[in-house]
């Protein structure tokens, strides 16, 4: 009797010694800070006011050429995002950062874009990071973007326990966010407004969106016809799960239903 209780008790103490080891790792494994982040962050003051400047220059020179019937593009750098980022994102969308988030940053290189925010809170302080690859669709002005290496530091976290939450913060910001889910995991659908009533001409079509090493180049087609003869440059992603038209509540209640079994596989 007294063996069969020793025995026990070691058994114990071995899965409370691994238990706690496997604590102690995932907890260092968040606080890694991933590398493009670090070198994203080393950026003076007064860099980042003049580079938030030039790319609000930008965007309002794109707005103008945007507004001219005809074709149209635009550039811009990761440098100039981030300094958006850095000094106008808290003041227009507060409610973006108000829950732990605090400087967010982007890197650009060929076809994709690693994006990473600090998160902190009482008991967590870490860097949440991504990897995006962007697309045209088969529809005007969605995009398509496929969010991959979701990490909290170094430690993997499974993309799909996010989606309904991501789509609710994105709706706060007056983003529509909808989702794809493919075998290779789910693929945000960002629809970019073709209309609006501050446009002089409509609609806006994009046609273009090109990720290089250090820059995002934008074009597209403004007009009456600019919809009619949408011609994506570049790969198109081809939806899976989505269908063109389907309301919101719909496809919520849809992706929901499959989420369980799939949660496993997601990423």
């Amino acid at each position: 009797m007294r063996s069969s209780i020793k025995r026990i008790a070691i058994a114990l103490t071995l899965l409370l010694v691994i238990g706690l080891a496997a604590a102690w790792w995932a907890v260092q494994q968040t606080h890694y800070v991933p590398e493009f982040y670090a070198r994203a962050t080393e950026t003076t003051s007064t860099q980042t006011v003049e580079a938030s400047r030039q790319l609000t220059a930008e965007v309002e020179q794109l707005q103008v050429d945007a507004a001219i019937i005809g074709s149209w593009h635009a550039t811009f750098s990761d440098d100039e995002i981030n300094a958006w980022l850095t000094e106008e994102l808290p003041k227009k969308f507060p409610q973006l950062l108000a829950k732990g988030a605090s400087d967010p940053r982007i890197i650009i290189e060929n076809d994709r874009v690693l994006a990473a925010v600090r998160y902190k809170n009482h008991h967590i302080d870490t860097v949440i990071s991504c990897e995006l690859e962007v697309e045209l669709t088969e529809e005007p002005n969605m995009l398509a973007l496929r969010v991959k290496h979701l990490k909290a530091g170094a430690l993997r976290l499974p993309l799909s326990n996010f989606l309904r939450g991501i789509s609710k913060e994105a709706g706060k910001g007056d983003v529509d966010v909808r989702w794809d889910v493919t075998e290779a995991g789910p693929i945000a659908l960002v629809t970019v407004p073709s209309e609006h009533p501050r446009y002089v001409s409509n609609p806006v079509i994009v046609e273009s969106v090109q990720l290089v090493e250090g820059a995002l180049i934008l074009s597209g087609h403004t007009g009456p016809l600019a919809r009619a003869a949408y011609r994506p440059l570049g790969t198109v992603y081809r939806f899976v799960s989505y269908q063109p038209g389907e309301n919101r509540s719909r496809q919520q209640s849809r992706l929901s239903s499959r989420r369980k079994p799939a949660a496993g596989k997601l990423r």
